[in-house]
């Protein structure tokens, strides 16, 4: 109970989320027994020199140097292209947008900050409204952890031992689910909206010009994607090559990366991967206080007396699943949440690869949600959009995001097809 306390305080307080996690544990493991404390150090040096944990940090930095060297604006020329003439066509172009950024930077937020400085005034020139350009561009970014490399799948991948090249190929499927629902969503609100027909020439030739022009950065993310579900690099290893590349097209080909760039790309990246790690180190010593507690198999009978129907369970996890997502972060989130609700999964016989992907599906939501929602607030701050008018309109497109999310927790054949098939 003091844990909870603890950890509840810290958040309302402001305290970064890090060390919110380190003292709800030191608290817990002094409660258990005192002497644990002196393994702290040890334990968040194993956590965090984990070698797959190495992807993190090089998958950012592609994803900067992609940024860096004009990749947005190839493959928004690209999407428009494909979209042609049609009612409604920048909305379109924003969903495969946020598909071909899904592949480069593997983070919601990424995803959501480059779409409202890209698609967004142009969405507004065209007449739509603010809210609901802000609101579309916010569930679209939600692709962006789905869509190979998720590095919320990384994360969920260490956390769990689960691998990370199965993780990987069962995203493909739901953030293509997630693109099409969201497709189908802009027709039907397209037919009945004053929205104008897209301009951008769409003859074959210009698909094939602007096919040209965005080549590497289409086909960069999909073979690293390729390698690792082949089995012939690692994740890491994938990473690695796939940043030398970016920089060397960039630096070399497209000659838009500068080495005085080189310095504020790498600060960014180390900012970013440091606080990842820092979480992913922290949540791993709450996860041993957990274990060493036995909170795993409390929650475990305490599920068991609600229902013993499979299908009962997968729904109550979802749901707190949901509501956890409305007031932390995904990444710290799935640091906590593993090691509390594997046993359970396992107990259920349910595939860890499928609940991965809905753990991460699920979490990703929850970044549109008041009061947390990271998404949320970093697409207002970028567009200028007021939270709270955002705040009133996102809901319709969260229940969108959570039928899809249903209905890949109850047809789990629809996502498992891929990693099944690379495994043989």
């Amino acid at each position: 109970m003091l844990m909870i306390i603890i950890f509840i305080i810290t958040l309302v307080m402001g305290v970064p989320i890090a060390f919110s996690l380190g003292l709800t544990a030191v608290v817990g493991l002094w409660q258990s027994n005192p002497a644990f404390l002196i393994a702290i150090p040890q334990k968040l040096f194993s956590t965090s020199s984990n070698y797959s944990l190495m992807a993190i940090p090089l998958f950012i930095l592609a994803g900067e140097l992609m940024a860096l060297s004009g990749d947005v604006v190839r493959l928004m020329n690209l999407a428009r292209a494909l979209i042609g003439r049609v009612k409604g066509g920048l909305a379109y172009v924003s969903i495969i947008l946020g598909m071909f950024l899904g592949g480069l930077l593997g983070m919601a937020n990424a995803v959501a900050a480059l779409l409202s400085t890209t698609i967004y005034p142009e969405m507004i020139k065209d007449g739509y409204e603010e809210d609901f350009c802000a609101c579309f561009i916010g569930s679209v970014s939600i692709i962006g952890p789905l869509i190979p490399p998720g590095l919320l799948l990384v994360i969920y991948g260490v956390a769990s031992g689960t691998s990370i090249a199965d993780l990987f190929m069962a995203g493909v499927t739901p953030g293509i689910m997630v693109a099409a629902v969201l497709s189908i969503v802009i027709f039907i609100l397209g037919r009945k909206a004053d929205w104008p027909v897209s301009h951008h020439p769409s003859s074959g030739k210009d698909i094939v010009i602007a096919l040209k022009k965005a080549a590497f950065s289409v086909f960069a993310p999909f073979i690293t994607v390729v390698s690792i579900a082949c089995g012939v690099a690692t994740p890491t290893e994938a990473a690695a090559v796939v940043g030398v590349l970016v920089f060397l097209v960039g630096a070399f080909v497209y000659k838009k990366i500068k080495f005085k760039d080189m310095t504020k790309v790498l600060i960014r990246t180390a900012t970013i991967s440091g606080a990842i790690l820092i979480i992913s180190s922290m949540g791993g010593v709450l996860g041993w206080n957990l274990a060493i507690a036995m909170i795993p198999q409390t929650i475990a009978k305490g599920i068991a007396s609600v229902s013993e129907n499979p299908l009962v369970v997968m729904l109550l996890i979802q749901i707190l699943l949901f509501f956890v997502g409305m007031v932390m972060d995904s990444a710290p989130a799935v640091m906590i949440l593993v090691p509390v609700l594997m046993p359970v999964i396992k107990q259920y016989g349910i595939d860890p690869v499928h609940f991965g992907l809905l753990m991460c599906f699920n979490l990703s939501i929850g970044l549109l949600t008041p009061p947390v929602g990271t998404v949320l607030y970093t697409t207002s701050t970028a567009t200028g959009v007021p939270a709270d008018k955002m705040i009133k309109s996102i809901w319709p497109w969260v229940l969108v995001l959570f039928v899809v999310l249903m209905f890949v927790a109850y047809v789990p054949d629809s996502i498992m097809w891929l990693p099944r098939l690379f495994a043989k």
